[in-house]
C-alpha cells in the first residue's frame, strides 16, 4: 500500500511538474510572442518579404529578392545592391510596431502630414500580398511620427527613428564592393602603377613568392595588406555618368591596374583605376560633371559596366614598389616548428635540440637559456636593410668562408640556413641559402649568432644549504 501511494504521489508530482513547465516555461513564451504580434503592424516574417519599395516624394526606389544572387535593385534601374542593408530594412518594416492610436477615423489626413505622405514602404510577401504603410509629420514632441497603412483612414504614432530609417537615398542601398573575391582563394596578385609592377604567386604552404624571378619571396602580411584593401575596400562614390561621357577617364592606360586570381577555377577579378575627379573632363557640352575633388579617382570593376569613385585611401594602399611588399626577413621560416639549431661562429660550434618544449645544448642535454634560443631565433628573422640582386662572388662579401653560419631545421629538414660575412657600408653582408641575393643586414639584433657557451647554457641553480 505504501508503494502505491508513494507512486501516486510521484505522478502527482510529474503531472504538477508538466503543468508548470508548459504553462509558466513553454506559455510564457508562447503569450510573449502573442504579446509582441498584437503590437505589430502587420503578421509578416521578414524571410517572407520577397520584394521592398521605399516610396519619396523624389520617387520609388524597389528592390527584389532573387533566388540564388540576393537582393537586387530593380527601380529606378538595375543595379547591385547591398544584400545586408535591405535585410535590415526588410525585418525592420516586417516586424515594424505600431503605436498609440490618434485618430481611428480622420477625415483630413493632411494635418498628420499624410496626404501626400512624406515617406513610405512597401513589402511584397512570397504569395503577392502587398503590405504598404506611408509616414507623415512627428508629434509635437518629435519622438514619434504619424503614420497610416494603405487604403485605411486610422492614424496612429511610430517611433521617429523607425519611420526615418526607410528615408534613404538610391546609393545607400547600392553594393559598395570594390572587388568580389574570398581573399583566402586568391592565388595570384598583379599590380601595375607608377612604382612599378609586382606580379606574386601563391605556394601550397601560404608563402608569395615573385613570378619570374629565382627565390624572390614577397612578405606575407604586405601582400595580404593589398589583397584586404581590394576585397574589404569600398566605393568612395558612384558616378551618374558612363566611362563615354568623360573625356579623360584614363580607363584604357589606367593610372593603378589589379588583378587577382582566385577560386578552384581561376577566375580573375581586375580594378582600373584612371582619372582624378578633380581633372575630369566632359566628352560634350550638354554631359555635367559631378563635383570636382582632388584625392578621388574614377575607377571601374571589370565584371561590371558602370564607373564609380574610389578614395585617396585606397589608392596608398595600392601604390607599392616591388621592393616595398618583398619579404624582409633575414631568412623566412616558421620558427615553432624549428627543433634543431646548429650554429658555427668565432666561439665555436654549437648544437641545440628542442624536447618537450625545453631546448637543450647538444649530446650535453645541458638545458638552454630560452632567452638566447629566442635571440638565435629573433636575429635569423630579423628585417634586412637592402638587397643586393646581382652580386660579384661570395667572396667579395667574406661569404666564402663565412665566420659566422646558422642553419634551423625540422626533423631532417632544412627550415633556414643563413651565413654572415664581412661588413658592409651600411650594415653586415649576409645570405640565406636558396636566395640568390646578397642582403645587407642590421648588426643591431645580431650578436646573439656570435656568443660562446656560457651566454647559451643555463647556469645550475646553487644548492640550498643546510639550515643549523
Amino acid at each position: 500500500m505504501r508503494f502505491k501511494g508513494t507512486l501516486v504521489l510521484v505522478v502527482a508530482a510529474a503531472a504538477v511538474g508538466a503543468w508548470l513547465y508548459f504553462y509558466e516555461v513553454r506559455g510564457k513564451e508562447g503569450r510573449e510572442r502573442a504579446k509582441e504580434a498584437e503590437g505589430r503592424l502587420w503578421q509578416l516574417e521578414d524571410k517572407d518579404v520577397a520584394a521592398i519599395a521605399l516610396l519619396s516624394p523624389d520617387g520609388r526606389i524597389e528592390a527584389r529578392r532573387q533566388e540564388k544572387e540576393g537582393w537586387r535593385i530593380t527601380l529606378p534601374r538595375a543595379l547591385d545592391a547591398d544584400g545586408a542593408e535591405l535585410d535590415r530594412l526588410a525585418r525592420s518594416a516586417a516586424t515594424l510596431g505600431r503605436g498609440e492610436t490618434v485618430e481611428a477615423d480622420a477625415a483630413d489626413l493632411g494635418r498628420f502630414g499624410l496626404q501626400p505622405p512624406a515617406s513610405g514602404v512597401e513589402l511584397t510577401s512570397s504569395d503577392g500580398k502587398k503590405y504598404r504603410v506611408d509616414f507623415g509629420s512627428g508629434n509635437p514632441a518629435g519622438s514619434f511620427t504619424y503614420a497610416v497603412r494603405a487604403g485605411e483612414t486610422t492614424v496612429f504614432q511610430v517611433p521617429a527613428a523607425a519611420a526615418e530609417s526607410f528615408r534613404v537615398e538610391l546609393d545607400d542601398l547600392r553594393d559598395r564592393t570594390l572587388l568580389a573575391f574570398d581573399q583566402a582563394e586568391a592565388v595570384e596578385l598583379e599590380l601595375v602603377s607608377p612604382k612599378g609592377r609586382i606580379a606574386v604567386a601563391k605556394d601550397g604552404e601560404d608563402r608569395w613568392w615573385f613570378e619570374g624571378v629565382e627565390k624572390r619571396e614577397a612578405g606575407g602580411p604586405d601582400v595580404r595588406g593589398i589583397l584586404n584593401a581590394l576585397s574589404l575596400g569600398k566605393i568612395h562614390e558612384f558616378s551618374d555618368l558612363g566611362v563615354e561621357e568623360y573625356a579623360n577617364p584614363g580607363l584604357g592606360r589606367p593610372f593603378i591596374e589589379a588583378r587577382v586570381q582566385h577560386g578552384p577555377d581561376g577566375k580573375s577579378a581586375r580594378l582600373l583605376i584612371g582619372t582624378e575627379q578633380s581633372k575630369l573632363r566632359a566628352a560634350a557640352a550638354s554631359v555635367t560633371l559631378p563635383r570636382a575633388a582632388d584625392g578621388v579617382y574614377l575607377a571601374r570593376d571589370l565584371s561590371r559596366p558602370d564607373p564609380f569613385f574610389v578614395g585617396q585611401e585606397l589608392v596608398d594602399k595600392l601604390l607599392k614598389s616591388p621592393d616595398e611588399i618583398r619579404d624582409k626577413a633575414l631568412a623566412s621560416f616558421q620558427r615553432w616548428e624549428a627543433d634543431t639549431i646548429l650554429l658555427w661562429n668565432s666561439k665555436g660550434a654549437f648544437e641545440f635540440h628542442k624536447s618537450g618544449g625545453e631546448w637543450y645544448l647538444g649530446g650535453e642535454r645541458k638545458r638552454a637559456k630560452w632567452d638566447a634560443v629566442n635571440g638565435i631565433l629573433d636575429a635569423l628573422g630579423s628585417p634586412v636593410l637592402r638587397w643586393i640582386d646581382r652580386p660579384q662572388a661570395p667572396a667579395a662579401y667574406g661569404l666564402d668562408r663565412p665566420p659566422v653560419r646558422a642553419v634551423v631545421k625540422k626533423g631532417g629538414t632544412v627550415l633556414a640556413d643563413v651565413s654572415l660575412g664581412s661588413a658592409a657600408p651600411d650594415g653586415l653582408h649576409a645570405r640565406a641559402a636558396g636566395d640568390p641575393s646578397v642582403k645587407v643586414a642590421d648588426p643591431e639584433g645580431l650578436d646573439w649568432l656570435d656568443r660562446k657557451r656560457e651566454d647559451y647554457v643555463e647556469t645550475p641553480a646553487e644548492p640550498e644549504t643546510a639550515k643549523e
